[in-house]
């Protein structure tokens, strides 16, 4: 791993800063350096970076379309048409779909919802759902989470005399659908400010320019004192942690105070699947990616991600059994998960020409189409390279691709578009689908692609480290200060620090994976451990050790102290990289 270390910015600066931000106390040095290279240098954009402002959130009405889009959704609530909210089945459009249902469900609209099975329609709107649509009455589908590259599925729909309105987050294509309205913060033309929406955020602009309507206009409010963002903004916070949307911006602001709200009042939906967890939590981001995000997704890879909106929903009697049930599915995708694993590895390991390529497609008809995206992430742990995983699907090959920091996959897939059916995503993540006696041809293509554009940095896995930090300056108010700086994520990582020459006085290996050290520099002590660090750990030599870590609280048995979560560590005496 490549360890890159942030320079310090001038010391008059981070002092200077240190001192705008003490209250009886120093700030400490550390957070105001990482504070200036965040470039927030002001007391003002301090404040706002500490404590979001939900006042702050941009206008609706910014974005195109959106006057268009309340007008149609306004026009089936008097007419009392029927509307289909048209879902992704992953935890963006399942979140999404729970916003809009929720939010009709206050206002007393006639909706339905619909997710597209993910084996048999795949993803997006699908022409299953459409004819679903025309026969339940619809006259209205609003997308949630899909639609901008469905132009054939909205000529369709039109002919049934059904409107669309498309709220999408994902880069449109060269075409886009002719619905009666498009909202999208990417497609060309769009001036709403921030462009890194989730589908669900994309929805919940939506809800709070229909509300901003009916108040305008004086219309009863469901409750007195009724506030959309405030109601649902532990939904949108799901959305944007399991999306692995950058936390800056608008996106900051949402998720701070979902976060307060998942903490402290959660919908009752999303309550029940926190109540599966058998250890208390902090409930941050991580908590949400990893534990929840799961569970509503495994309904989808699984079974009827309609499953995981009924759940979200929070209304029906046997909600806790129905949680129950997403665990259950998750332990069984969690099987699924490792068994693929080991068979793709074994594939790699007989591939002679693996060691030439630059990237990672595999194909086995009977991998479970849920699943592979998950173990496409795990390869790229170990492998470090882009790669595309696909299994058989009613004739099809459909496959989904993850990609390593810094490397633009979707424009590689747009390369290779001649040998595609279909293809969506972003830069990081994408789904596509061709047939099989094109696999070979672009198999070769994406790799050739990736080897002409792929730079040297990007083929390494990188660990950034912001500031040394001695262990003398690790104490209580320290790491409440560093959590403050939550929500942590894309954009706005956790911070990173390198202390140097620590002598290691103590480890032991668990499981066969972790590493527990007890850690000296100078006269201080403090305990760590390595997550699936044990091979790299039996590497190393004698002598002392500069370490990169975290510095978090843990708790065990009702004592929390503080604890030093390592990330990586090398001997003392190899160099390290600078920006």
């Amino acid at each position: 791993m490549k360890w890159i270390i942030q320079p310090t910015p001038p010391q008059e600066k981070a002092l200077e800063m240190a001192a705008l931000l003490s209250n009886k106390q120093p700030f400490p040095l550390p957070l105001a350096n990482i504070l200036l290279q965040r470039n927030i240098d002001t007391y003002e954009l301090a404040q706002t970076f500490f404590v979001p402002d939900g006042s702050h959130q941009f206008d609706p009405f910014l974005m195109k379309d959106m006057a268009e889009a309340v007008d149609r959704i306004v026009q089936a609530k008097n007419n009392k048409e029927k509307i289909l909210l048209f879902g992704d089945y992953d935890v963006d459009g399942t979140s999404a779909v729970t916003l809009l249902s929720l939010f009709m469900s206050d206002w007393g609209f006639d909706f339905t919802y619909y997710i597209p099975d993910r084996y048999k329609e795949g993803y997006g709107v699908s022409f299953k759902g459409i004819e679903y649509a025309e026969k339940a009455g619809v006259r209205l589908i609003i997308t949630l989470d899909c639609g901008i590259k469905a132009i054939d599925q909205v000529r369709y729909a039109q002919t049934k005399g059904i409107d669309v309105i498309v709220c999408d987050h994902h880069q449109p294509g060269p075409e886009l659908p002719n619905a009666l309205a498009i909202l999208d913060p990417k497609r060309e033309g769009c001036h709403y400010p921030f462009k890194e929406l989730t589908g669900c955020g994309v929805g919940l602009k939506l809800i709070q320019a229909v509300t901003r309507y009916f108040m305008e206009r004086k219309n009863p409010l469901p409750q007195p004192d009724y506030d959309p963002f405030q109601s649902y903004c532990d939904l949108v916070t799901l959305s944007i942690a399991c999306d692995i949307v950058p936390i800056t911006g608008e996106n900051r602001i949402i998720a701070y105070h979902g976060l307060q709200k998942i903490r402290n009042s959660p919908l009752p939906g999303i309550q029940a699947i926190m109540a599966q967890s058998p250890e208390p939590r902090e409930w941050d981001v991580s908590d949400l990616v990893f534990f929840i995000g799961p569970r509503i997704n495994s309904a989808g890879r699984l079974g009827d991600a309609r499953d995981a909106v009924e759940v979200l929903l929070g209304k029906h009697d046997s909600l806790k059994s129905m949680a129950n049930d997403l665990q259950d599915s998750n332990d069984a995708r969690k099987t699924l998960d490792r068994q693929t694993t080991l068979e793709a590895l074994e594939m790699i390991r007989q591939d002679p020409d693996y060691p030439t390529k630059s990237t990672t497609v595999l194909h086995n008809p009977e991998w479970h189409k849920g699943i592979i995206g998950i173990v496409a992430s795990r390869l790229i742990e170990q492998y470090y390279r882009p790669t595309v995983l696909f299994t058989t699907s009613e004739g099809k090959l459909v496959g989904s691709a993850r990609s390593v920091i810094g490397f633009d996959l979707y424009a590689a897939l747009e390369a290779c578009e001649e040998h595609l059916l279909q293809f969506g995503g972003h830069k990081y993540a994408a789904g596509l689908s061709l047939r099989p006696e094109d696999f070979v041809r672009f198999s070769e293509k994406f790799d050739q692609i990736v080897k002409e554009t792929i730079t040297e940095e990007q083929q390494l896995p990188v660990l950034f480290i912001d500031q040394p930090l001695p262990f003398t300056e690790i104490n209580d108010r320290f790491i409440r200060l560093l959590n403050r700086m939550e929500p942590f994520g894309p954009g706005n990582r956790r911070p990173v620090f390198i202390a140097k020459g620590v002598k290691v006085l103590h480890a032991v290996v668990l499981k066969d994976a972790h590493v527990r050290f007890v850690l000296q520099q100078e006269n201080i002590m403090l305990e760590a451990v390595g997550f699936n660090l044990a091979e790299e750990w039996a590497k190393m030599p004698e002598g002392p050790l500069d370490i990169a870590f975290q510095p978090i609280f843990n708790t065990w048995n009702q004592k929390t102290r503080i604890n030093l979560r390592i990330k990586d560590f090398r001997p003392s005496n190899e160099p390290h990289a600078t920006f």
